[in-house]
């Protein structure tokens, strides 16, 4: 009985014991590249969406939810082939689960495309519910970091985490370009449009009012003639006479500026969305090369030192020269078929590298 008793109690304090260094750097590694392959499928996606290299894209877009499914499940229930641990922290628990829903949700769609169902509200579910999946994802990761900052070596977290970060941001960046290229409608804006003329008039004073919308003096001129439409379709109903045939007639007539409005309407929210994805995909290579430049040369604000690993330094020295390539494109958001092409050439021996090198900081902690 006694030995019984000394078994449990060993089994038990296994079980809740706190995870081994290389374990901690496992988990860092492998929650930090969740975050990448929000934008990994993504991206795919709407590569299969605009038609590129579709039969590859959509055996890529399979692996990258199969592996992203599988680290979720391994992140809370740990796993064995990936090395992963079960988590037992529960507010890290409740954040996963968070995750899994939204996961769901994302899933079904980003599934219909990689079985070659493509249609484009599948592309619209994507673009609208890829960030949510990230932000999401990034929290956990922070909350990671943090927990198991003190039991690795100096800023070792930190810069797991931020080497990490780069991999997501090679793919968030080509993602940008490929919302930019299929000048998807504004999806900020469309559900309340469709829904009629009701929602109308909220709409247009969020875009009037919105002081980055209108920085365009081209935007504002057209938000002042959809206005003048409105400012119509007001005097319309005031003039409207109450009987049978009058209603009848303004409910013809309502259609008619309700569609003209909309339509007009989303053409100026979807430029609006376009320059924000091009404001996006800006600090999105900012970050990227502000991290890069702290993980070679050290940078005290966001935390990280100058490694000494010569294998890191090669290796980061090569990220540098592969991304002054990639940064052409990126900063003249060149959306044209070549350049598309010449992205998804430089991106994932991007992320590759990348990868590799969150590895050996991985190792070097151990």
């Amino acid at each position: 009985m006694k030995k019984l008793l000394a078994m449990v109690l060993l089994f038990t304090l296994f079980i809740e014991a706190e995870p081994l260094k290389q374990e901690i750097g496992t988990i860092l590694n492998l929650s930090g590249k969740q975050r990448m392959l929000t934008q990994k499928m993504s991206k795919e996606a709407l590569l299969v969406g605009k038609g590129i290299d579709i039969e590859n894209n959509q055996k890529a877009l399979k692996k990258t939810i199969a592996l992203f499914d599988k680290t979720l499940k391994g992140l809370l229930n740990g796993d064995k082939e990936l090395n992963l641990v079960k988590t037992k922290d529960k507010k890290i628990i409740k954040e996963l689960q968070s995750v899994s829903a939204l996961w769901k949700e994302f899933k079904i769609f980003i599934d219909r495309i990689a079985d070659g169902k493509f249609k484009r509200t599948a592309l619209k579910a994507i673009e609208m519910g890829n960030i949510p999946l990230l932000q999401s994802m990034n929290h956990i990761v922070k909350m990671y970091e943090e927990k198991y900052k003190e039991q690795l070596s100096d800023k070792t977290a930190t810069t797991i985490n931020l080497a990490g970060k780069e991999r997501m941001l090679i793919q968030k960046m080509t993602k940008e370009l490929l919302l930019i290229a299929h000048n998807l409608e504004s999806n900020s804006y469309m559900n309340s449009l469709k829904r009629g003329g009701r929602f109308f008039k909220d709409t247009l004073c969020e875009l009037i009012n919105d002081k980055e919308a209108t920085k365009s003096p081209k935007v504002e001129k057209e938000l002042q003639e959809v206005k003048k439409l409105w400012d119509k379709y007001q005097e319309s109903i005031v003039n409207t006479e109450l009987s049978e045939k009058g209603i009848h007639k303004f409910n013809e007539k309502e259609k008619v500026f309700v569609e003209k409005m909309t339509s007009k309407l989303i053409i100026v929210a979807t430029k609006i969305d376009k320059r924000r994805y091009k404001d996006e995909l800006k600090k999105s290579a900012n970050e990227f090369e502000k991290i890069l430049n702290g993980l070679i040369y050290g940078d005290s604000k966001l935390g990280i030192s100058k490694t000494n690993n010569k294998a890191i330094q090669e290796k980061l020295s090569k990220v540098q020269h592969m991304w002054q390539e990639y940064k052409k494109i990126i900063n003249n958001v060149d959306t044209s078929t070549k350049a598309l092409k010449k992205a998804m050439q430089i991106n994932m021996p991007l992320v590759e590298n990348m990868d590799e090198i969150v590895k050996l900081y991985e190792l070097d902690n151990k």
